[in-house]
């Protein structure tokens, strides 16, 4: 469970940046000439602070350019997400923003709902999205794998114990090219270092015991790196060690900068190795993702992939990014 401190970070930033979402997406297409625009966003799941401020963000943004915003929650459920298109196909939506976690579960998604178009966020939703927004997966996979790799280099020329890569393979290639990402961007500076894949679920629960049984297998180690594809997974490799009274033997690398990882950037929790985080800055999805829908609805072309634009996070850095960060 987060920490209220934590929760009321998460929440003032989402309210903070929901105001910059509406006024850059204030230029939005407005509705047509036979009422507002609908659209329908399938959510991934409130079980993950990022994909909330996403929530957030698209709601900002829907309100600001006068759309008609239908909700409804995956939850990290294949079965839900049909349902949902199925809801939408129900009630009329003209379009769908689609952040749902299976990949190979997709084509029971588009199937399930209306023939309308579809914005992906994050994970492909094959074969009726139309256009892809969110991460430049193996680019942002290389920023955090490759500070972790110049930190190995610095501090123990390369002279580690394993890298811990991870993941959350449901969600498909996109996390296949993140991880392969950080692995590669890793490997730069310490190419013989051993790779050590742990999978989980995307969750910072679901990521505690997966990682806490690869811990126990290195028993004397305690230069161990850790590059995680959210920043969920990198939290409860956090957790994991912590409760092995191990978190001096992690240095972690991760993916989102949402608010949930600043306390640990910041270094005002326990543990002080966080080394970076490639930032995706999910505060102004909504204002990338509503424009684009609203144009594919009023039959207008949008480029087939916009990616947000990374950067990496450290604890030298953040406060110049997030200047309320480390309050």
């Amino acid at each position: 469970m987060r920490s209220p401190r934590i929760a009321a970070l998460t929440v003032g930033v989402v309210l903070a940046l929901a105001a910059t979402a509406v006024m850059a997406g204030s230029g939005a297409a407005k509705s047509t000439a036979g009422g507002k625009i609908k659209i329908g966003y399938i959510n991934l799941s409130d079980q993950l602070p990022f994909v909330v401020i996403v929530r957030h963000s698209i709601e900002a943004a829907a309100k600001a350019a006068g759309v008609q915003l239908v909700e409804c929650d995956s939850n990290l459920d294949a079965q839900k997400a049909i349902n949902c298109a199925a809801q939408f196909k129900t009630e009329g939506v003209q379009g769908i923003a689609n952040f749902q976690l299976d990949a190979t579960a997709a084509p029971r998604v588009c199937a399930a709902g209306p023939n309308v178009p579809t914005v992906a966020i994050d994970i492909h939703q094959p074969p009726c999205e139309k256009v892809f927004f969110g991460a430049n997966n193996k680019l942002a996979g290389q920023i955090d794998g490759q500070a972790v790799g110049q930190f190995a280099k610095s501090k123990w020329n390369c002279k580690a114990d394993a890298l811990l890569s991870l993941n959350a393979p449901t969600a498909g290639q996109v996390v296949v090219d993140r991880e392969n990402g950080e692995i590669s961007g890793f490997k730069q500076s310490c190419p013989s270092v051993k790779v050590i894949k742990v999978t989980t679920n995307a969750t910072t629960d679901g990521s505690i015991q997966p990682f806490t049984d690869t811990l126990s297998r290195l028993p004397g180690a305690h230069h161990i790196l850790v590059v995680a594809t959210n920043d969920d997974q990198a939290i409860g490799a956090v957790k994991a060690a912590q409760s092995a009274n191990r978190l001096g033997d992690i240095y972690v690398g991760a993916q989102g900068g949402d608010p949930t990882s600043w306390p640990y950037i910041c270094g005002k929790t326990t543990f002080k190795n966080w080394i970076g985080d490639t930032a995706y800055f999910p505060q102004r999805y909504g204002q990338n993702i509503v424009p684009a829908l609203v144009a594919l609805v009023q039959g207008k072309k949008e480029p087939r992939y916009i990616y947000t634009k990374h950067q990496l996070l450290t604890p030298q850095n953040i406060t110049s990014i997030y200047p309320t960060a480390c309050k």
